[in-house]
């Protein structure tokens, strides 16, 4: 699992991908930490959206055709973020269902029951969250997000709202097309289409507390605005797209000067913060522990295809917990060999318990902790769920993906002047953060 989000090691095709696994380099009760209603109202529904009983009757010249066609890949779902707004972060999947290719010019998402539109895409900025899937390799970088005849593609929306703003109850979709050559007389050059429907989880995102403790930890790969190599993973197993990643996290810790790392960058001791404790969010069993993954060396990513798809977590464990009625999965990964010795499946472990310590297994260029919410045991099969720490303080945010670089070879983190800071609660720390982590209560 990498730091840097351009760094995607294993994919659907080498150009214009999907993530197909740990992209590393591979909910619920209400909280307290904003005065702001994370889901809207929670009675509220979508009734517009609801099958009835009685289906109306929708005449031949009331039907829309819709050359493109999708859904979204999951029921969006707030969760209030380190900067005060709170985001919805899912995929919307769609198919080319004509034979020749169509150009995606713009995409809007709209709050279903007002109409407004709540985010806005097109350009540069539809391109960078967009990816085709089966494209194959390209000979130059897509300067426009195209489907050819038949092929899918996903699309990746995160429309945030401040503490002055409603939570839509339920989202739509509309896309602007372009057709260089229609394939027939029924499809028009250029359309806007409205399809994907979707409710909005009424729920507001499970508090935990966090796993690791201490100061500067800097949040690689996370969550939302940016298509980082987790928040892009979709990972096809079991015949199905699963998004386990989309609010995972590759905790490293800094030193008080800002560094990664001192010396050698080949060598583990260089990492002051490896072999770090590792503590349960929560009071939850155990229900998988996967040790027996050797210590990779750091400074570069374990060659394509000397891991298998299983082995990309390293050594981790799996922690069921429930909140508010609703089982979550808490996902750590890439820890120390024989760390997680005195855990057991089945073994009940209390908030701020041993997991392990900090490691560098599986498909890792630097010692981290991935660190994920999902809605099952499996850290493939699996939906990623957005989660809040109940308690950080925000040091600061970095200028930019380009600040990562000098991290690698013992330079600093440059921090974004003027940014946020000061303590968060029930929040979820964003891409780019660095956080100091209170000492373990209790």
């Amino acid at each position: 699992m990498s730091l840097l989000p351009r760094r995607l090691l294993l994919a659907l095709s080498a150009a214009a991908s999907v993530a197909l696994v740990a992209g590393c380099t591979s909910g619920t009760e209400s909280g307290s930490g904003s005065s702001h209603d994370e889901g809207g109202s929670a009675a509220a529904t979508a009734t517009s959206l609801t099958t009835s009983s009685a289906a109306p009757v929708v005449s031949p010249a009331e039907a829309e055709l819709t050359p493109v066609v999708g859904t979204v890949t999951t029921e969006p779902a707030p969760v209030m973020g380190s900067d005060g707004n709170v985001y919805l972060a899912y995929e919307l999947s769609i198919v080319n269902a004509a034979g020749a290719p169509v150009v995606i010019k713009g995409v809007r998402v709209r709050d279903a029951d007002t109409g407004e539109v709540v985010q806005e895409r097109s350009g540069a900025a539809l391109l960078s969250t967009f990816k085709a899937t089966g494209a194959g390799a390209a000979t130059t970088a897509p300067t426009e997000a195209t489907l050819n005849g038949g092929q899918h593609g996903f699309i990746w929306l995160s429309p945030s709202f401040d503490p002055t703003q409603a939570v839509p109850h339920a989202l739509v979709h509309e896309l602007e097309l372009s057709y260089a050559n229609p394939p027939n007389a029924l499809i028009a050059p250029s359309s806007t289409e409205t399809i994907a429907p979707t409710p909005v989880r009424s729920k507001p995102a499970p508090v935990i507390a966090p796993p690791l403790q201490g100061d500067n930890w800097f949040d690689g790969n996370g969550c939302c605005d940016e298509v980082t190599p987790h928040r892009g993973a979709a990972n096809p197993v079991d015949g199905q797209f699963y998004f386990a990643e989309r609010f995972g996290v590759d905790w490293v810790q800094l030193d008080a000067q800002g560094r990664l790392l001192v010396g050698d960058p080949t060598s583990l001791s260089s990492y002051p913060y490896y072999g770090a404790p590792i503590t349960a969010v929560a009071d939850g069993e155990i229900v998988a522990v996967h040790d027996g993954e050797v210590t990779q060396t750091p400074g570069s990513s374990p060659a394509v295809g000397s891991l298998q798809v299983t082995q990309y977590g390293g050594n981790y464990v799996v922690q069921r917990f429930t909140q508010g009625g609703e089982i979550y999965y808490a996902f750590y990964a890439h820890l120390e060999p024989g760390s997680m010795d005195a855990l057991q499946v089945g073994q009940q472990v209390a908030t701020g318990g041993a997991i392990g310590k900090l490691g560098n297994t599986g498909n890792t260029d630097s010692p981290h902790l991935h660190f994920h919410v999902m809605d099952g045991p499996d850290p493939l099969a699996s939906n990623g769920l957005p989660y809040r720490f109940s308690s950080f303080q925000l040091v600061g945010r970095a200028t930019g993906d380009d600040a990562l670089l000098p991290l690698f070879t013992g330079g600093a983190l440059t921090l974004a002047p003027g940014a946020a800071s000061g303590p968060r609660t029930d929040d979820l720390p964003l891409y780019l953060d660095l956080v100091d982590f209170p000492a373990p209560t209790g």
